[in-house]
């Protein structure tokens, strides 16, 4: 089958945006695969894997099927599927993140809601998470308290939540923004959720009424000077306030955490705190721990080998 006739030159509907040609030469499985990574060649990226495995995931969403019902049911393409690839297409090439396209993003078994509103949950904080949770008793028969700070998506406290329904869980953040994500993200998974809008450099009289029994963290870590080196679908798209810290001080977010969790008491005697780090900074940030009031302090790697995640606990 030729060329769908698509007018190029269609305006809008309403406030709908319409793709653009070239078109593919007919709407077969096969033929629209090699347009749609054609056309995605024309972004910055020079990674075939990452153009391979984008164009699957964009196919998988526009089509409904994966890439065997597609061949098992021979799917064509119909003229709006065409037009939606184009344009989300164009949006990637654009340096638009995927996951803000697709306006989701999975984390440890749940599907989360996506937008430039929150950092995108990355992998490395999954890690956190199970390393957090192996290090919790999980057949104990009481349970925990815990707190995510920072909470961004919510995706930690989300997470953990659903692995420790019985647990009490808060999450908080300086963000009135991410906020709004993490509620959406916590009726759309159906767990239940304290988020409370806090800036972890403020005074914190009074608060919380009781301490915690394990805390976690993913705060911003990455030195503003390396934000020339990374990836513009990064540092144009997610908020800057959640990945980057001052050269001058980029562990203030852990100088002020460990003051909190000890000196304030938001965590427990005897209580958990974890936190991800910069790959260069987990042994600075581990000298933080003053020996007369933590122990057990330790680093751990995350599955690329890297130097990720710092972990003690409060005597």
């Amino acid at each position: 089958m030729k060329h769908l006739n698509v007018d190029d030159s269609r305006p809008a509907l309403g406030d709908v945006p319409r793709g653009q040609g070239p078109w593919p030469e007919s709407n077969t499985s096969q033929a629209v695969q090699r347009w749609l990574e054609q056309r995605l060649t024309s972004s910055s990226s020079n990674d075939f894997r990452e153009i391979n495995s984008v164009c699957r995931l964009l196919l998988d969403v526009v089509s409904g099927l994966d890439r065997g019902g597609r061949i098992s049911e021979r799917w064509k393409a119909s003229e709006s599927q065409l037009d939606r690839l184009s344009v989300l297409a164009d949006r990637w090439c654009e340096g638009e993140p995927l996951q803000y396209i697709l306006k989701k993003v999975h984390f440890m078994g749940l599907q989360l809601t996506a937008d430039n509103r929150a950092l995108i949950p990355r992998p490395e904080t999954e890690e956190l998470v199970q390393e957090l949770l192996n290090r919790v008793d999980l057949d104990a028969n009481f349970s925990h308290r815990f707190l995510d700070i920072g909470t961004g998506s919510g995706c930690i406290a989300l997470a953990w939540k659903s692995r420790r329904p019985e647990d009490s869980v808060k999450g908080i953040d300086s963000s009135v923004n991410a906020l709004d994500q993490a509620k959406t993200n916590s009726e759309t998974v159906g767990l239940s959720v304290e988020w409370v809008l806090k800036d972890v450099f403020e005074n914190s009289m009074n608060w919380p009424e009781h301490p915690f029994d394990v805390v976690a963290s993913n705060p911003p870590y990455i030195p503003s000077s390396e934000k020339s080196t990374m990836d513009s679908r990064v540092t144009d798209q997610e908020p800057q306030d959640a990945l980057f810290v001052s050269d001058e001080n980029p562990l203030v977010f852990y100088e002020t955490i460990i003051k909190k969790c000890a000196a304030d008491r938001w965590l427990k005697g005897g209580g958990l705190l974890g936190f991800e780090c910069h790959r260069n900074f987990t042994q600075s940030v581990c000298n933080l721990f003053a020996e007369e009031l933590w122990e057990n302090v330790e680093r751990s790697k995350d599955l690329q080998g890297n130097w990720r995640m710092v972990f003690a606990r409060l005597r």
